[in-house]
């Protein structure tokens, strides 16, 4: 038996002889490869060849508008989907956020739509989001009354934002009235007290009034159901300070009785002051 002469790869490692035949074969199904691709190329190959270079050759010559080209420009709006809106109408939410059917999907902001719907006082916070290919879905929260003001016997109603709201009179007189002094404050004790009414409702409904404290920097509200006024934070509420009072309430009734003012300004602490000696001495 013959035995044809072994091979060494590169490494000086023993090739086999089915190990060489397998290269061999590798190598004539690349070669037949090759030769099949050359002759489709030659027989139908060209015609994909000439029809890109003409391609190429008409986007060079045409190059000034291929730069400019912009794909979002074949995308129109057709669906507008609103949700959250009750006392705004469809047409109320798009003629304000100034769009309509039909305009380019590029010419449509989410951001500037977002800002457009702000600007409504009948609206708290606005989600806005294009969705592919033609569509648009609007989020809406309404602004709800959360302070009133009296001034001359004319009544006026702020939202969470402390933005003017239309509403009645009967409305306003059972909102938490905001003091004649404190009304350059408006947005900061529209936010206090929505909070307040987010974190512990029925608390809110008792306030009667609140007021802006400048020398104290701080929130002066006073509850329907006791007789002093409670001082809180000017910021970094949560909802504790306001179980720290209802705890305070319910663990001194005696002390607030008689109490003048209730300091909740300070993280875990209250402070009870101004009390009336009369009260005190029975």
């Amino acid at each position: 038996m013959h035995l044809s002469e072994s091979k060494t790869t590169f490494f000086g490692r023993r090739i086999g002889v089915n190990a060489q035949k397998r290269k061999q074969a590798r190598a004539q199904k690349v070669k037949r490869g090759f030769g099949n691709t050359f002759r489709w190329f030659k027989r139908r190959g060209w015609i994909l060849l000439v029809a890109l270079l003409a391609l190429g050759v008409a986007g060079w010559m045409n190059r000034f508008y291929v730069q400019r080209f912009n794909p979002l420009e074949l995308r129109h709006l057709k669906y507008i989907d609103i949700e959250g809106n009750r006392m705004l109408t469809w047409e109320d939410v798009i003629q304000n956020a100034q769009i309509e059917p039909g305009m380019l999907m590029s010419e449509v902001d989410a951001d500037s739509v977002e800002k457009n719907l702000l600007q409504l006082p009948l609206i708290h916070s606005a989600f806005v989001e294009k969705k592919f290919p033609s569509s648009l879905t609007i989020k809406l929260k309404e602004s709800s009354p959360v302070v009133s003001f009296f001034d001359g016997g004319k009544a006026t109603v702020y939202s969470e934002r402390g933005m003017v709201l239309p509403t009645s009179m009967t409305s306003a007189f059972h909102l938490p009235v905001v003091d004649l002094g404190s009304i350059e404050k408006i947005q900061e004790v529209s936010a206090f007290m929505t909070f307040m009414r987010m974190n512990d409702e029925k608390l809110y409904d008792k306030v009667s009034q609140v007021a802006w404290d400048e020398v104290d920097n701080a929130f002066e509200v006073y509850f329907r159901d006791v007789g002093h006024k409670v001082l809180f934070p000017s910021s970094d509420w949560n909802k504790d300070l306001f179980v720290l009072y209802e705890s305070v309430k319910a663990g001194f009734p005696q002390d607030l009785r008689c109490a003048g003012e209730v300091d909740m300004r300070f993280t875990g602490f209250a402070y009870i002051r101004n009390f009336d000696k009369r009260c005190v001495n029975g």
